[in-house]
């Protein structure tokens, strides 16, 4: 039991390493000493295994196919909970895919090796876990009428599986160290930096977003939602409805206080005119006594009175 593990065991290891040569080097320039050397065996166990580099290239081919079959499935699984439709799971699927081959090496080697081995083979898309599941969801999207008409099932499948063999191709394109990128850019020996045309930049997810923000508006029908996750779906657009917003607020904020009916106007009484103010400044002067004007005055006493005028004749 204790040699059959440790036979197992040599063997998942000379896979994984000729998984990463063939990724590296493809398959022509790997050779069975290069892959025993990364493996750290002599070449005599790695033939015991596998006789032939063609027979190793089997073997990677099918630990890749298991690898991309459980994160096409997994990614599919994932939008169930949330009412996703097939150009939703279209959508998250390559991105589950580009997420792979960045990091699995097994799974890059095993798209190289599809390509270099059987390049014009029609058997690869039903050979290829990922391509059929992507035919599949594209049949699904024309049956639920999710796709605009007369856009074909075949020519979407075809496209995404483009779109995604690009951008893995993409990832293998090495980076130039930080010093020949300056160089470049100040016209060195090698003459002035010309960026490639066309060419997306950051990472492989993000030029895969990129791609699909360009490509969806020609493929959706305009009455469909907008796929789960995009753009669109977050915020409404000319073809989608907006969510319905909290009592009191509006798509800007909250809504303005309604203004208060005015009141009926009170008839008024009519104005008169305003005191003078300087008839309160002087006060009403006490009118003569008659009695005043009968009675002479007194003389006063030790006074010789005035002589009498005698009455005049008529």
């Amino acid at each position: 039991m204790a040699i059959q593990q440790r036979a197992e065991r040599t063997r998942q290891e000379i896979l994984s390493a000729a998984a990463r040569v063939f990724d590296r080097l493809g398959y022509e320039r790997a050779s069975l000493a290069r892959i025993a050397r990364e493996a750290r065996v002599t070449t005599g166990a790695l033939v015991f295994h596998f006789a032939t580099k063609a027979d190793l290239a089997v073997a990677v081919r099918a630990r890749a196919r298991e690898v991309t079959g459980v994160t096409v499935e997994s990614a599919c699984l994932s939008t169930e909970g949330v009412g996703g439709t097939a150009v939703d799971k279209l959508v998250i699927t390559t991105h589950a895919l580009i997420r792979l081959f960045e990091t699995d090496h097994v799974a890059r080697a095993g798209e190289r090796l599809a390509r270099e081995l059987q390049p014009a083979d029609p058997a690869l898309s039903r050979d290829c876990p990922w391509r059929r599941e992507v035919g599949r969801l594209a049949r699904y999207a024309v049956a639920e009428q999710a796709l605009r008409p007369g856009v074909d099932a075949t020519a979407v499948a075809t496209l995404i599986g483009y779109v995604v063999t690009g951008v893995e191709l993409e990832m293998r394109r090495p980076c130039p160290p930080a010093d020949a990128l300056r160089l470049l850019a100040d016209g060195g020996p090698q003459g002035p930096c010309v960026p490639e045309t066309g060419a997306l930049h950051g990472s492989a997810e993000e030029r895969l977003r990129r791609i699909w923000e360009l490509v969806l508006p020609g493929l959706v029908h305009p009455a469909a939602p907008p796929p789960y996750g995009s753009v669109d779906a977050r915020r409404p657009g000319p073809t989608s409805t907006p969510a319905p917003h909290a009592p009191g607020q509006t798509p800007h904020g909250p809504a303005p206080a309604p203004a208060s009916p005015s009141p009926t106007p009170r008839p008024q009484a009519p104005r008169t005119a305003a005191p003078d103010p300087r008839a309160q400044c002087q006060a009403p002067r006490p009118a003569p006594d008659p009695r005043a004007q009968c009675q002479a005055p007194r003389p006063a006493p030790g006074s010789t009175p005035p002589p009498r005028s005698a009455p005049r004749r008529t």
